[in-house]
C-alpha cells in the first residue's frame, strides 16, 4: 500500500497570518498573540466595544510587519534543555486537564526540530535507540529523509506530533501549536481517517466569494451584542456555505473531509491552549481579518471555519465533538444546531442576505482577481505540460508544503505548489522558487527543465534534487526529461 505524509509547513503568508496560524508570535499593543478586545462579546457578563476602522489598520500594520520578523526568528531556535523540559510538561497539563474533550488524553510522542541544524528534542525514547537521554529528555540529529513541518509522523516505532522550532514565546500559542499536532497523531485511535480531496473549487471566482460571505458572517457573529443576534449570523453563513455546494458538485463533501481533518484539529489545540472566552473571541476574530489576505483559501479555510462554529457549539453542548466521526456531515450538522431552516436557496435571495456582509465589494474584488489569476494559470501550464519540463514519478512519499498558496489547476491536471519538499526513494526534492506541479492522483511531480545534471545532484529554476546514486536524469524522445532507476 502506497504511504503518502503530508505535511503543511506554513510560509510566506500575507498579515502575518503564517504567526497567527503556526504560532509565531505578533506583538499586538504590548501582548504576544493578545489583542485588545475588538468585538462585543456575547459572554454572560462580559462586554466590550468594537475598534474604529482606523485602529483595525493599526493591527493590519503590525502584522504586516510580522512579516519582517520571520527570518530573524527563524535565526533563534536554540532552546536550553531546561526550556525543552517545561514546554512539553505545560502541554501534559494541559492534555490532562482537558482530556474530557475527546474522553482521553492525547498527550503522547513529541519531537520539536530546528529545521535549520535538524537538531531534535524528543519527550519519550524512540524505539531503535537513535536519540540520547539527558535531563528527562531526548535528543539526536534527524535524518535528512525526515522532512520537518509541523505535522504527525511515524519514525522509529512511534507515531509523534512534530513542530518546528522555534516555538511561540507565548504559553497559550505554544500549546495550541502542539496539541493541533498530538490531535493528528491521536485522530485514527479517535475514530478519524484522513480522505484525501482537493477543494479547487474555492480557488474559483464564486466559491472564493461565497465562502469569503461566510467567513464575514462569522466574524459578525462573534461580534454579536446577543445570542439570538450570534445565531442569525450563523444561519446567514450556512446560507452562503450551501449556496456555494449547491454552484460546486461534490463540493460538500471535498470540504467536510478537510474541516474534519484540520477544522477538529484546530479546534482541539484552541480548547486545550488555557485561553478564556474572551481570549478565545479575540483569537477567532484575529485568524478572520487575517484570512482574507491569503492568496489561496484551497487547503487552509478548514483551519478558520470548525473553531467559529465549535466555539458557539460549545456554549449549548460542551461535548458536540464526541458525536462525531468520520462520516459526520459537519454542514448539516450546523445547520441542526443553529436552526437553518430547509429552503430552497434562490440565488435573489443569497444575494440579498450577502448585502449586509458587503457582498458587491466582495465580488468587484473576486472579478478583477480573476483576471489576473487566469492569465497566472496559463503560465503554470506552459512552463509545467508545454514547455520542457522534469518528470518524477512518486512512491512512498514524505512531503511538506505552504498549506497557503497552492494553486489549482483543472481537476485532471493537478495543483501547483509554489514552494514543497518532497523525499522518495530516490531522493530529496526541494523547491524554494518557481514552484511545482503534484499531479491530481499523486503519482507524479512536474518541474521545470533542469538546468545542471550531476550524479548526485540535479538544478533547476529555484529547486534541487538531492539524487540517490540508484538514479539518474534521462531526456525522452519528446523532449522533456524523466528521473528513472539505473538498470
Amino acid at each position: 500500500m502506497k504511504h503518502v505524509h503530508i505535511a503543511d509547513t506554513g510560509g510566506e503568508a500575507a498579515l502575518g497570518y503564517k504567526a497567527m496560524m503556526k504560532g509565531k508570535p505578533v506583538v499586538i499593543d504590548g501582548h504576544m498573540n493578545k489583542p485588545a478586545p475588538f468585538g462585543i462579546r456575547f459572554l454572560p457578563g462580559k462586554w466590550a466595544t468594537r475598534l474604529s476602522a482606523k485602529t483595525m489598520q493599526h493591527f493590519i500594520g503590525i502584522w504586516l510587519m510580522s512579516l519582517f520578523f520571520e527570518a530573524a526568528d527563524a535565526q533563534t531556535s536554540q532552546i536550553s534543555a531546561d526550556s525543552v523540559s517545561l514546554y512539553f510538561s505545560q502541554v501534559k497539563e494541559a492534555t490532562q486537564k482537558y482530556a474530557d474533550l475527546w474522553d482521553r488524553d492525547i498527550y503522547g510522542p513529541i519531537l520539536l526540530v530546528d529545521p535549520e541544524t535538524r537538531q531534535v528534542y524528543a519527550n519519550v525514547a524512540d524505539e531503535e535507540g537513535f536519540l540520547s537521554p539527558g535531563n528527562d529528555i531526548y535528543t539526536g540529529t534527524l535524518p535528512k529523509e525526515i522532512t520537518i513541518a509541523n505535522t504527525d509522523i511515524p519514525w522509529n516505532g512511534k507515531h509523534w506530533a512534530m513542530v518546528k522550532l522555534p516555538l511561540p514565546l507565548h504559553r497559550f500559542d505554544r500549546v495550541d501549536l502542539i496539541t493541533h499536532e498530538l490531535f493528528h497523531a491521536a485522530q485514527s485511535s479517535l475514530g478519524f481517517e484522513f480522505r484525501r480531496e482537493e477543494n479547487i473549487h474555492l480557488d474559483d471566482k464564486e466559491g472564493r466569494i461565497y465562502l469569503r460571505l461566510e467567513m464575514a458572517a462569522l466574524g459578525e457573529a462573534l461580534q454579536a451584542r446577543r445570542l439570538a443576534q450570534a445565531e442569525e449570523h450563523l444561519r446567514n453563513a450556512l446560507i452562503f456555505r450551501k449556496y456555494r455546494h449547491m454552484l460546486f458538485r461534490g463540493s460538500q463533501t471535498a470540504e467536510n473531509n478537510l474541516e474534519l481533518m484540520e477544522g477538529l484539529a484546530t479546534y482541539t489545540g484552541q480548547m486545550m491552549s488555557g485561553r478564556d472566552k474572551w481570549e478565545l473571541r479575540d483569537h477567532l476574530l484575529t485568524r478572520i481579518a487575517a484570512f482574507e489576505q491569503l492568496p489561496s483559501f484551497v487547503r487552509s479555510f478548514a483551519y478558520e471555519t470548525v473553531p467559529v462554529y465549535g466555539f458557539f457549539l460549545y456554549q449549548t453542548d460542551n461535548h458536540w465533538n464526541k458525536k462525531i466521526d468520520t462520516d459526520s456531515d459537519l454542514t448539516e450538522l450546523f445547520s441542526t444546531a443553529f436552526g437553518m431552516e430547509m429552503r430552497i436557496l434562490l440565488q435573489t435571495y443569497v444575494k440579498q442576505v450577502a448585502e449586509e456582509y458587503n457582498g458587491r465589494a466582495i465580488a468587484e474584488e473576486e472579478q478583477k482577481r480573476e483576471i489576473s489569476h487566469n492569465a497566472r494559470l496559463d503560465l503554470y501550464r506552459e512552463k509545467f505540460l508545454e514547455a520542457p519540463h522534469l518528470e518524477i514519478r512518486l512512491g512512498e512519499i514524505n512531503l511538506s508544503f505552504d498549506l497557503q498558496n497552492v494553486v489549482p489547476l483543472e481537476e485532471d491536471e493537478g495543483m501547483v505548489y509554489p514552494s514543497i519538499q518532497i523525499s522518495d526513494k530516490w531522493g530529496i526534492l526541494t523547491v524554494k522558487g518557481g514552484g511545482a506541479l503534484l499531479r491530481s492522483d499523486w503519482r507524479w511531480v512536474i518541474v521545470s527543465e533542469p538546468l545542471e545534471i550531476y550524479d548526485d545532484r540535479v538544478i533547476g529554476e529555484g529547486w534541487v534534487i538531492e539524487l540517490n546514486e540508484e538514479y539518474f536524469i534521462e531526456k525522452t524522445v519528446t523532449g522533456d526529461f524523466l528521473l528513472s532507476p539505473k538498470k
